[in-house]
């Protein structure tokens, strides 16, 4: 028997114990501790202090009195303070405390949490606590924040030290809507293996009915994995306001599956599948205003073999395209099947000579209102050479190739049908054949450096101002019979054209030697020290195509929007209603100011009409915990189709909206945060969206409350107070998603 007493201590293999009084029992390996008892160390990073107790250290075994403890946590001797050695730390305190065995115990009138004690944020209360097998369970709990109690749980489980998964209902979701009505709602979270959980439930909205939802994960080895996901809503109906007119029903389903498989290094399967039963579903209920207002909906998989540089795949498409909000009016792409091959650029003749090639064999359906072409066969064969070349700074890139692509249908010239233009489907296969020439011309770049005082102050160091010119000539003959290929994606719409590229980009460098500790928006280097080098601050690029061929073999409709290959890869705004010798004038404006800001300016300028086709501006600044995004969007598209042939000027549609985002605050610091984010259309002169957020964050959980507003016709008309609760080492409650959130 061995008595210490006055600041005792035993240090035990990776067990200490130390108190006023120790009694150590050799024979039978037990210690007795009275007088602040502090028990640290062992497998699970245990931590107890208690008043009295008795351990027996070979079984890991004990009882404790008035107990105060955690498992998961670290104690620091060198600056006396406690860190988390596992994502779900558990801390609890108890009027007794039974050790049983490693990570077993039973804790009497007591709570367990995840933070710091002895004033922890959250807490769970009970009479019994159970820990084993790396969970820890109670009964008839209290849940209760920042020390007030909120919500009796019959039965409730929290991990413990493990980075595994537990099953069980989670927190239930209260809310309001306008439209919705008062929303009720909880999901169980069941997990299926090591690799795969599953989380599945339901929300009552008390004006329109149950919307189910669920979402599986799974990860596999290397890049493997799958998820699905699974929404909707049994919809009553919206009521119209109108004598004798029913509810209208905007109820739907989402399906989205993402997977991926990797058989081999040089093998693989993807697929990324989405079905949408409605696209009034998505505008009414969709809570991300950038999926509500998607009128695409794609849906593709494939399966890819890749070797040095070759690859062959076969690939399966569905495009749906929505016009309207009517039933029905849609577009609809497939691609059932595809076998496609391609191969990058390969050395042919003693590395000067290069060869590709592309190959494609689909079996094609395009549906759209007026218009049905089914099984269509396409065969595309594209062949090509290049020969780079390069001296005194210049750089030229010759490319001949050629195209044969083979079509068991085709389409007569539009005809009016109903008021409107539709193609006409007409038996009997087509061939077009095209030859191609490309030359591409780099003259060398034009540089001058300047250095003074006032540019070091200023920029931070040197500036290093470059001109690069470039010139791309493009040379199409063989497509005699554009109008009747049918269209289904870009390889069917290739034309002639006999054109010139011109562009020049500039950009402005600055050169900083200084250097400093790298912040944590920056990228870390192995030194720690970020700065130095040179940086591009500035790039500015302006382009425009001349068209010796103005009518691109007669590839163009007067008074129609037309979409050929060669507008397309210059600007996604199609800026072709007739014969035209020059395209649009491009703007492309790069500004990075500092590490922490970015301003970036899209302009598409029409000088033939004389009107801006589209304008993107966007600037972004984050200033320490501040944040500001902003940007106008404007964009004239020309409709299609034309419903009148004597129109001589297509008619345009107008796009002009602007998008804000402010905040101030972290989501990962304690402190306060507040911010706003929203949309105004100019064209209707009204608020699309908005959302306004504050936020708290204390030692381990935090509450976001917000309110949003829709308004995207009459589709939604919908505001909506929202709130979360996130619990550290738990879950996050509330009907406020984090993709939703401001900050």
């Amino acid at each position: 028997m061995w008595t210490l007493s006055g600041e005792a201590e035993i240090d035990y293999r990776n067990y200490i114990v130390r108190a006023d009084k120790i009694t150590y029992n050799e024979a039978i390996g037990t210690v007795e501790a009275v007088g602040h008892l502090h028990l640290e160390g062992g497998p699970d990073e245990e931590q107890i202090d208690a008043t009295r107790g008795t351990m027996n250290l070979d079984a890991q075994t004990g009882h404790f009195y008035d107990v105060s403890g955690s498992i998961g946590v670290r104690r620091v001797p060198a600056t006396n303070s406690k860190i988390y050695t596992t994502s779900n730390p558990f801390l609890m305190t108890g009027r007794e405390v039974f050790k049983d065995g490693p990570e077993r115990y039973r804790v009497l009138d007591g709570t367990m949490t995840s933070c710091h004690l002895p004033k922890p944020d959250w807490q769970l209360l009970s009479a019994k606590i159970n820990v084993a097998d790396g969970k820890a369970t109670a009964r008839s709990t209290w849940f209760t924040l920042l020390r007030i109690p909120l919500i009796f749980l019959p039965y409730v489980t929290h991990p413990v030290n493990t980075e595994s998964r537990q099953s069980g209902l989670l927190i239930p979701v209260i809310s309001n809507s306008t439209t919705k009505g008062v929303v009720l709602g909880d999901q169980i979270y069941w997990v299926i293996n090591r690799s795969a959980d599953l989380t599945i439930g339901t929300e009552y909205y008390s004006k329109r009915g149950f919307a189910p939802s669920a979402e599986l994960r799974y990860r596999g080895k290397g890049l493997d994995f799958a998820t699905a996901n699974f929404h909707a809503l049994f919809d009553r109906g919206l009521p119209s306001g109108l004598a004798n007119v029913p509810p209208i029903d905007q109820g739907g389903q989402d399906v989205i599956i993402n997977a991926r498989r990797d058989f081999t290094p040089q093998i693989r399967a993807v697929t990324n599948i989405e079905y949408l039963s409605s696209y009034v579903y998505r505008q009414a209920f969709e809570p991300s205003i950038v999926n509500a207002t998607n009128s695409e909906v794609k849906s593709e998989a494939f399966v890819q073999h890749e070797d040095h540089g070759v690859a062959e795949s076969v690939y399966l498409a569905r495009y749906q395209s929505f016009q309207s909000d009517t039933a029905g009016d849609e577009i609809r792409i497939l691609h059932l099947p595809s076998f496609q091959a391609s191969a990058i650029d390969h050395s042919l003749w003693s590395g000067r000579l290069l060869g590709s090639f592309a190959v494609s064999l689909d079996t094609l359906t395009r549906s759209e209102p007026l218009f049905h072409a089914r099984n269509l066969e396409r065969i595309d064969l594209h062949p090509r050479l290049a020969l780079p070349l390069g001296f005194g700074g210049w750089n030229i890139r010759t490319e001949i190739g050629g195209r044969e692509t083979f079509y068991s249908k085709s389409e007569l010239l539009p005809s009016t049908l109903n008021g409107e233009v539709s193609p006409t489907l007409q038996p009997g296969s087509l061939n077009r054949a095209d030859f191609e020439t490309d030359v591409d011309l780099r003259p060398p770049v034009v540089q001058r450096d300047f250095s003074a005082p006032w540019m070091e102050k200023l920029f931070g160091g040197d500036v290093r101002h470059t001109i690069e010119p470039d010139l791309h000539y493009r040379y199409v003959t063989g497509v005699g019979n554009f109008n009747s290929v049918l269209r289904v994606d870009n390889v069917d719409i290739v034309s002639n054209t006999n054109e010139i590229e011109y562009g020049l980009t500039q950009r402005f460098f600055v050169r900083n030697t200084a250097t400093h500790p790298c912040r944590d928006d920056e990228p870390q280097t192995p030194s720690g020290m970020c700065g130095g080098g040179a940086i591009d601050r500035v790039s500015w690029q302006l382009a425009q195509k001349y068209f010796f061929d103005s009518d691109f073999g007669g590839a163009v409709t007067e008074g129609a929007r037309n979409v050929l290959a060669t507008t397309l890869d210059f600007s996604g705004a199609a800026f072709l209603e007739g014969p035209r010798s020059s395209s649009p004038v491009i703007s492309r404006l790069r500004l990075a100011t500092t590490s922490s800001s970015d301003v970036q300016w899209d302009l598409d300028y029409d000088p033939k009409v004389g009107r801006i086709n589209s304008s993107n501006i966007f600037a972004d600044l984050h200033y320490g915990d501040l944040h500001v995004a902003a940007g106008q969007f404007k964009l004239v598209s020309l409709d299609a189709p034309v419903t009148s042939p004597q129109t001589v000027t297509a008619a345009v549609t107008r796009y002009n909206q602007a998008r804000l985002s402010l905040s101030y605050g972290n989501s990962k610091h304690a402190g306060f945060g507040a911010g706003v984010n929203g949309g105004y259309d100019f064209i209707h002169e009204q608020v699309q969206f908005g959302t306004i957020q504050a936020s708290y964050n204390w030692d381990c959980c935090g509450i976001s409350v917000g309110y949003r507003r829709y308004s995207l016709g009459p589709a939604r008309d919908e505001s909506q107070m929202v709130y979360s609760i996130t619990l550290a080492g738990v879950a996050t409650a509330g009907n406020f998603r984090q993709s939703e959130k401001v900050f």
